[in-house]
């Protein structure tokens, strides 16, 4: 009994996944943010069919574990070998960070700022008081240029940077701000975007798949170097998601064999993280000398700290209008 308990469940998930209706439900949503940990269980199903020569349940829990654990390998991505110095432009460090709306100690997030030393900093979920205590506290003092949105509600967001920004806007897409900017990086144009999507609950999963499909009709615009980051409140195990990564765009993590690393939710003790809803995705053309996650405290995520470089070949930059919005 406990063995189909635990099998059917799962089957059902892995059935869902192949026939793409994986976003048809809340519950089957989170079942699929959380592919690498479905594997496991499924192995246990198995064990017990085999250990009790129950023939059904043991053949059901492996196919049910061979689903589960070759989408999870598919997410893992593997080790390239990092880009060396030579032919390429310095690298550029982002931090990318979910703040948390209302979040009244935004000063340890400060100081993970400040630690880390990024050229870029893009923040989800600020609001104008959370931003007016930062530079208080001197954090966005060394960023010149800033492009941002800042409301009363989780759909505030910024993009500060040590580099000139250029032809930089915001859009509202479907009630959540979005940043597209063009960062010059000496002679060169690195175009970068910051997203926010809703959490795909009740009747925001329709909006949540709208918004993601947004930005997959807008990077298709895009040519040269680019970078989308933020909160997409999706893995790469959501189809809506997984769309955005093709030839054009990689995920940072995945390109240094991290794909298995968890951002949500960093406050729900004693659980730990267990899926990465946060995203930095890069095209080919940049490459990614390492990423890791920071602490988070104070909010539900963990930041994420990608350390990135222009290879060579990248889009010289044109005409320079600076923006300090």
């Amino acid at each position: 009994m406990i063995g189909w308990l635990i099998t059917v469940p799962l089957s059902v998930c892995a059935a869902a996944r192949a026939a793409r209706l994986e976003e048809s439900s809340p519950l089957l949503l989170l079942a699929a943010g959380l592919t690498p940990l479905l594997g496991p269980p499924a192995l246990v199903a198995l064990g017990i069919g085999l250990w009790q020569r129950r023939r059904p349940l043991a053949v059901v829990s492996a196919a049910a574990a061979a689903a589960h654990l070759c989408s999870a390998l598919s997410g893992l991505g593997a080790p390239l070998r990092a880009p060396s110095p030579v032919g390429t432009l310095p690298a550029l460090r982002l931090f990318s960070a979910n703040v948390h709306y209302g979040n009244r100690d935004l000063g340890r997030i400060g100081e993970e700022i400040r630690a880390a030393a990024p050229d870029l900093v893009a923040l989800q979920e600020i609001d104008p008081d959370g931003a007016a205590g930062l530079q208080r506290a001197g954090v966005l003092a060394r960023f010149p240029y800033a492009v941002t949105e800042l409301r009363n509600s989780p759909s505030g967001i910024g993009l500060w940077s040590r580099l000139p920004v250029a032809d930089s806007q915001v859009q509202d897409v479907r009630g959540m701000a979005v940043i597209k900017a063009s960062i010059l990086v000496g002679r060169h144009r690195l175009q970068l975007y910051t997203v926010h999507t809703v959490a795909p609950l009740g009747d925001d999963r329709v909006r949540w798949q709208a918004q993601l499909r947004w930005v997959e009709e807008e990077i298709r615009r895009d040519r040269g170097p680019l970078v989308v980051a933020g909160d997409f409140n999706a893995t790469r195990y959501h189809s809506s998601f997984r769309r955005l990564l093709s030839e054009h765009l990689g995920d940072a993590h995945e390109r240094r064999g991290r794909g298995w690393a968890t951002t949500w939710p960093r406050n729900r003790w004693p659980l730990p993280p267990l899926m990465r809803l946060d995203h930095v995705l890069v095209s080919p053309d940049i490459g990614v000398r390492s990423v890791r996650e920071g602490l988070g405290q104070g909010s539900d995520h963990r930041p994420i700290v990608a350390e990135l470089v222009l290879l060579t070949g990248a889009v010289p930059a044109h005409g320079r209008r600076f923006a300090t919005r």
